[in-house]
């Protein structure tokens, strides 16, 4: 049976709902799928093997049955979700913050770095700051800074959630004017960091704005390509036509 953490006062309705969200797991567990999930994601946690697209299904049906959860509640079922060291259990917190993302604040995003740094994967990771962060940087501007800070840091998985966090900014053509200078200045210092999960978050994100802003993308990368590393180089410009982005390519491989 689910629980409240220890430390906390057990909140009665963050743990009916996420007892039905758990019960609701376990009915659809699957150990050969467990196996093979938690072998992929080198996973420290327990799996049941229910896939994504299940999970946020479950997620969606408990949210709708509650429409009037308070800002408190929807943090208590989403600590309470955490607590468990279960894939699926925190995969769950992470999609219903999603859920309710028009209901998050600035300070909300202390509970985001939080669960981040706790994360160890990027199959946690990545919901929470490409999905959540992302979504409440388009409501709440003022989160800039927060984001900003999370990439300056060395911590890999914060550092990675710097950069994602910017990922929706760039892609819609409404916001790239407002969000791909930003985006620049903070991949710019970053294009240092040798490692993989660093290194795919810049490229994936200069790929989403290549969809709409191709010149604008192939422009940086140009701009870059001394310093900037085959990963990134492979990822940001993989939507443009070829012919479009040969000429970086081959100033990539004629650099020095």
């Amino acid at each position: 049976m689910i629980a409240a953490a220890e430390s906390e006062t057990p909140d009665p309705v963050a743990i009916q709902v996420a007892e039905e969200i758990d019960t609701a797991l376990i009915a659809l567990s699957d150990p050969d799928r467990a196996k093979g999930t938690r072998a992929y994601l080198h996973s420290d946690l327990n799996h049941y093997g229910v896939p994504v697209p299940e999970v946020r299904r479950i997620v969606r049906a408990a949210g709708k049955t509650r429409p009037t959860l308070t800002h408190a509640d929807l943090v208590a079922v989403t600590r309470t979700l955490w607590t468990p060291t279960v894939h699926e259990t925190r995969l769950a917190a992470c999609l219903w913050l999603e859920a309710h993302t028009d209901r998050l604040t600035l300070d909300d995003t202390a509970l985001l770095a939080e669960l981040i740094g706790e994360s160890g994967t990027w199959a946690l990771v990545d919901v929470l700051s490409g999905s959540v962060a992302a979504r409440l940087l388009l409501r709440e501007p003022r989160t800039e800074a927060v984001y900003r800070a999370w990439a300056a840091q060395e911590e890999m998985w914060l550092r990675r959630s710097g950069i994602l966090a910017f990922m929706l900014g760039v892609r819609s053509a409404d916001t790239f004017p407002r969000w791909f200078p930003v985006l620049g200045e903070i991949a710019e210092p970053l294009l240092d960091d040798t490692r993989f999960f660093v290194r795919k978050a810049l490229g994936w994100v200069l790929r989403e704005a290549s969809k709409k802003h191709p010149d604008a993308v192939l422009a940086w990368t140009a701009a870059h390509v001394d310093r900037i590393s085959g990963l990134t180089l492979r990822e940001a410009p993989k939507r443009v036509p070829e012919e479009r982005k040969a000429p970086v390519l081959r100033a990539y491989r004629e650099r020095a």
